[in-house]
């Protein structure tokens, strides 16, 4: 996977999200986004039908050795049909 990938390869998921989720229905997921949504991020959900997109930020203490997440902080998702 290129880096580009990694950053996005949750994106393919969305419309299948959407369409298993029940109306109210809570998505959420690992983000790889550090205090927002990226415009690329955020266009995903929408295409992929969602129009209640919030989100909270998490304070996070990764190892130094951490290979995949380097921040302190990380956007949890709160995604609702």
């Amino acid at each position: 996977m290129s880096k580009k990938e990694i950053h996005s390869n949750h994106y393919e998921f969305f419309p299948e999200a959407f369409r298993l989720l029940k109306p109210s229905g809570v998505f959420t997921y690992y983000s790889d986004e550090i205090r927002n949504f990226s415009h690329e991020h955020r266009n995903k959900l929408e295409l992929a039908g969602f129009k209640k997109i919030d989100k909270r930020i998490c304070q996070v203490n990764p190892p130094k050795e951490c290979r995949y997440w380097k921040s302190n902080t990380i956007v949890i998702p709160i995604i609702i049909k």
